[in-house]
């Protein structure tokens, strides 16, 4: 009879998990109906009984053993809950048996390995001060609202304060043990970034640089008014000791920028760049857009990167796989020294 309480319990949370898809996107619409645009709670009768009966099930999940890791247990509810927070990172929402078979098959291992490295965090002593759990869920409350927000979602989370307070100090204390047998025990071989460096050289160049002040006189070639100012603008510039675009007059007829010459769309003002040395004013440019002056401030070729420069952008590249290898690294040696049990419950009924 127990045995078919379980299964029947389990049906009701599996398709609960089913239908999470469903519910996200509705959400995602402000909960609006697509045919009729009313929202979904409103469109749909209430059903009380079910939602108790829902709570209900919720509740006696807690009670399910799904798993235990060195007799620590893992609970159909827990289980449930991470399965609903890999379903929500899904691109698509898992609907079919074998779906829902994936998603929970990876959840429970999440919990397994999360159980372990818990374990193994107290083992070496890295529990969390309780000055950092008061302000976590300081934090939590501030960004939840006012107090009775707060019991809403403690009631929506069916969890008690003491609970969540566990809970926190439990992911505070998986942070530490993660940063200190993951993160920082990553690392990539010299030679392998070496080798990818050399295979990608072509990726890693600096482009041409061409900084400048530039006074810009916008109108259409031929005329000659628009020459005759630009003349007048560079020899008050010339006039001028430090020679400072920037200390002209502004009278609307032109306007002086601080202006970075783009490859392919200044090629005017690019090709008169390159003949002038820092600091040097160049002679009226004629461009489509105007007619130029323009102060060169900084001038630099395009040039390939060395390996220590690219060593950045490569190890950015190839952390992520770096880090999930160390992480299955670590839960090998995490399960060879544990007894994983995984009970009859975790494996469900048959769904339709």
């Amino acid at each position: 009879m127990q045995k078919v309480y379980l299964r029947k319990v389990y049906l009701s949370i599996a398709m609960t998990v089913c239908l999470f898809g469903v519910i996200m996107s509705c959400a995602s619409t402000g909960e609006k109906s697509l045919q009729t645009g009313e929202t979904v709670s409103q469109g749909l009768p209430k059903k009380e009984g079910q939602q108790d009966r829902k709570k209900d099930d919720l509740q006696a999940s807690k009670q399910i053993v799904v798993a235990k890791v060195n007799g620590a247990e893992i609970s159909m509810y827990t289980l449930v809950k991470m399965m609903n927070r890999i379903g929500a990172k899904r691109a698509v929402a898992a609907t079919t048996p074998e779906d829902i078979e994936m998603v929970k098959k990876e959840a429970l291992d999440r919990l397994i390995l999360q159980e372990l490295a818990y374990q193994k965090a107290l083992s070496l002593g890295l529990r969390t001060p309780q000055e950092a759990i008061d302000a976590s869920l300081a934090n939590l409350k501030e960004n939840i609202g006012d107090e009775e927000s707060y019991k809403q979602f403690l009631e929506k989370e069916q969890v008690t304060e003491q609970e969540l307070r566990e809970q926190v100090e439990r992911s505070l204390a998986l942070e530490r043990i993660f940063e200190q047998e993951v993160y920082q025990k990553t690392s990539i071989p010299e030679d392998e970034l070496k080798k990818i460096y050399e295979k990608e050289k072509g990726n890693y160049i600096k482009p041409e640089k061409v900084s400048t002040v530039d006074v810009f006189f916008a109108g259409k070639d031929g005329d000659d008014s628009l020459a005759t100012r630009a003349e007048a603008a560079r020899a008050k510039i010339l006039q001028d000791k430090s020679r400072d675009p920037w200390r002209l007059v502004l009278d609307g007829t032109f306007i002086v920028r601080n202006y970075e010459l783009r490859a392919g769309k200044d090629q005017e003002l690019r090709e008169e760049a390159k003949k002038l040395t820092t600091g040097e004013i160049s002679r009226i440019v004629k461009a489509p857009d105007g007619i130029h002056i323009i102060k060169l401030r900084e001038y630099s070729p395009e040039r390939q990167l060395t390996f220590d420069e690219a060593r950045g952008s490569l190890e950015n590249r190839l952390r992520a796989s770096a880090q999930e290898k160390r992480l299955r690294e670590w839960e090998h040696e995490l399960k060879g020294a544990a007894k994983i049990e995984i009970k009859d419950a975790a494996a469900g009924p048959p769904l339709p």
